[in-house]
């Protein structure tokens, strides 16, 4: 028995273009990924623009602890952001020092961790599914986040995303994605910056202090690592940005 599959092949092609505009196999022109590089810095460094652009690095800080948790075999209670650019994971599962660790270290290494991966994808030219993976992982961030602020946080960045895909043309998407990629590697070291200040103006109850608890090591120290490794991802990620 033969199956006729072309009509619906094409029909499938055709409601794909409908939907987003995709915007493949190419890596960005090398403007783009320098410009939008410049203005994640400017978003990023200023604590001025910080206070606001900052909602973006707790987004993926605490998805980084909600995803761990669920992938530990953890319940994750819910997520809750706020506007002071502040976050806080609830999860539940068996006490474990290993677990309740690796959930932990996700937060400040999660924005990195995000950016090395997208700008992975976008050297190798997959800018529309950059953007969608984003979409995917702020849908399902929205399924736990538990307050207002952190509903419209989390839609209106998605929505922004899915803007994009559905109507801009391969430059605003590229620049979309190079600009989400850069600020994702940027302000993994800028958020281990602020802890590290935090710290010295006295006793923290930090994602470091945790970890410090469960493993009798000095928080400073875990400090340091988040610092090394989120600095790493960012040598890294500007090398395939740009290579």
């Amino acid at each position: 028995m033969s199956i006729g599959t072309g009509n619906a092949s094409t029909s499938m092609a055709a409601t794909t273009r409908t939907a987003i505009s995709v915007v493949d196999g190419a890596a960005a022109p090398r403007w783009i990924v320098v410009l939008t590089g410049l203005v994640a810095l400017a978003a990023v460094v200023p604590r001025r623009t910080w206070r606001n652009s900052g909602h973006l690095d707790t987004i993926a800080h605490e998805g980084g602890h909600a995803l761990v948790a669920y992938l530990l075999g953890y319940w994750v209670v819910g997520v809750w952001l706020f506007p002071d650019t502040s976050g806080l994971t609830g999860s539940y599962g068996r006490p474990s020092r290993v677990t309740g660790f690796l959930v932990s270290a996700a937060g400040y290494t999660a924005p990195s961790v995000l950016g090395l991966g997208a700008a992975a994808l976008l050297s190798a030219g997959h800018v529309t599914a950059t953007l969608l993976l984003a979409v995917v992982a702020l849908a399902a961030l929205f399924l736990v986040v538990r307050n207002a602020f952190g509903i419209v946080l989390v839609v209106a960045t998605a929505g922004m995303v899915v803007l994009a895909l559905r109507s801009a043309d391969a430059g605003t998407q590229s620049a979309l994605a190079c600009f989400l990629t850069w600020f994702l590697l940027l302000s993994g070291p800028r958020s281990v910056l602020d802890l590290h200040r935090q710290r010295r103006r006295g006793p923290s109850s930090s994602d470091a202090d945790a970890m410090a608890e469960l493993t009798g090591l000095p928080g400073g120290l875990w400090v340091a690592a988040f610092a090394l490794a989120n600095t790493l991802c960012l040598l890294h990620g500007t090398t395939l940005l740009l290579g």
